[in-house]
């Protein structure tokens, strides 16, 4: 069985993808973490209450898991949020991404990240990953950031 955890598993794409693993609980065992109580609505899977921002919380606990796949949702995801908050926007959405690639190196998980079209500017749209980003807000540059610690 693969062993998944989604982070930011009470988040819109987090809870998503959650939905989806679940219904192969035969091939999947679904750990979510989150800050907080579960939101999902589903007590069907292991849920750990967890402060990302944490290093070396974070790293026991992924260590402790051992998961064969780490799938990351989480992010500071409101715009004006990240413009007025920049360190904790750049925290959240790049430098646990940099713990998580430390950390999944270091068991030999394999490393999702979800990124967004925010990276871009929007004159051109359809997008590949191949254009050039253009970030026109915090939110933007932290995501591209992120993509580069990959």
């Amino acid at each position: 069985m693969v062993k998944v955890i989604i982070t930011g598993s009470n988040g819109l794409l987090g809870q998503t993808l959650l939905g989806l693993l679940l219904n192969e609980k035969e091939s999947y065992q679904v750990i979510g973490f989150s800050k907080g109580k579960n939101r999902s609505g589903r007590e069907d899977f292991n849920y750990v209450s967890i402060d990302l921002t944490k290093k070396e919380n974070l790293k026991e606990k992924i260590q402790e898991i051992q998961p064969d796949f780490i799938i990351n949702t989480a992010a500071m995801t409101q715009v004006d949020d990240c413009e007025t908050n920049k360190e904790d926007c750049n925290i959240l959405n790049v430098e646990v991404v940099k713990w998580l690639v430390e950390i999944s190196k270091e068991i030999n998980a394999h490393l999702v990240h979800l990124s967004t079209d925010f990276i871009f500017d929007g004159k051109k749209g359809h997008y590949k990953e191949t254009d050039t980003p253009n970030p026109l807000s915090y939110y933007g540059v932290s995501k591209l950031k992120s993509e580069q610690v990959l």
